[in-house]
């Protein structure tokens, strides 16, 4: 319990500070200087204990394709989609719809892992999913400042990054088998935050890096290593532990946490409609995690 308290708080946090930092700096400068703090931190974790280095160095030897696709989808697209959406729209509707990973990641599960399902999983797959194109609805509508066309990217750019986290999980949650968890991080994090860079060099976005400021700096490294480095460290083990859908369910009480930071910070408290729809949403997603064959095989 006090684990997954903890994990909620840092997700929250994850949110606001990412919002503070886009607010300063371009999105994918900030998603290539998060992900290259994080990957620093989880890298010094390979001098954890004896072996630790060496078998981290293994794993990048012997699986580099696998770890590259995890880099990939739980770094470098989900940073970047859910940064760029932030930037776009705020925290609240890209931080709700990531909320409804555990919905997509059973869908992925069954679609592509064979994983089993049920009824009740399929009902609140649905209520998750209404609940959220509702709650989106909604707040589009009381946000008449913003052009539909900004505002329809914001939600394609969270869409992208919810697909990208949800099928990372299934993903890494086979190649974690039989592993030390933490052994796989630094080969995952470290192309993934590559393969930034790159789009950074290709986009013609790189030299954004060497306009940020020492503020902006200490802002990035208190993300990515202050934040960053034990959620992930804490996400991974119970992916590793507990299956991909049981990790995503702690996001559940994330978007409550973020939306009363931000009305604490000066923003206008949730209508009672969009409070509805919320609720609507996290009961949905309640009821897949709650699916007792959540994340066994079907083989």
């Amino acid at each position: 319990m006090i684990i997954s308290a903890a994990l909620a708080i840092l997700l929250a946090l994850t949110w606001l500070v990412s919002d503070l930092a886009v607010r300063r700096a371009d999105p994918a400068v900030v998603a290539a200087g998060r992900s290259a703090f994080s990957a620093l931190g989880l890298c010094l974790l390979a001098f954890r204990g004896k072996g630790a280095l060496r078998r981290s160095v293994d794993q990048i030897r012997r699986r580099p394709l696998a770890l590259g696709l995890s880099g990939l989808l739980g770094v470098s697209i989900y940073a970047l989609g859910s940064l760029t959406a932030i930037s776009l729209v705020g925290v609240t509707v890209p931080n709700l719809l990531l909320a409804t990973t555990p919905c997509l990641s059973l869908l992925i599960g069954v679609l592509f892992f064979r994983k089993r399902t049920s009824w009740p999983a399929v009902a609140g797959v649905i209520a998750g999913s209404a609940g959220a194109v509702l709650f989106v609805t909604a707040s589009f509508a009381l946000r008449p400042d913003l052009p539909s066309s900004t505002l329809l990217s914001g939600v394609l750019a969270s869409v992208v990054a919810v697909i990208a986290i949800a099928a990372y999980g299934q993903h890494y949650a086979r190649l974690s088998k039989g592993q030390d968890p933490l052994d796989l991080l630094p080969g995952i994090f470290g192309i993934g935050t590559l393969v930034v860079i790159i789009f950074l060099v290709i986009t013609g976005q790189l030299g954004g890096v060497a306009r940020l400021t020492w503020l902006d700096l200490g802002l990035l490294a208190l993300l990515g290593v202050g934040i960053y480095v034990p959620v992930y460290v804490l996400q991974h083990q119970l992916i590793h532990l507990r299956g991909a859908v049981f990790k995503a369910s702690i996001s559940l009480v994330v978007p409550f946490l973020v939306r009363i930071a931000e009305t604490l910070l000066g923003a206008p408290p949730p209508t009672l409609f969009e409070l509805a729809t919320m609720l609507i949403c996290v009961a949905g997603v309640a009821l897949v995690i709650r699916h007792p064959e959540r994340d066994r095989d079907g083989g």
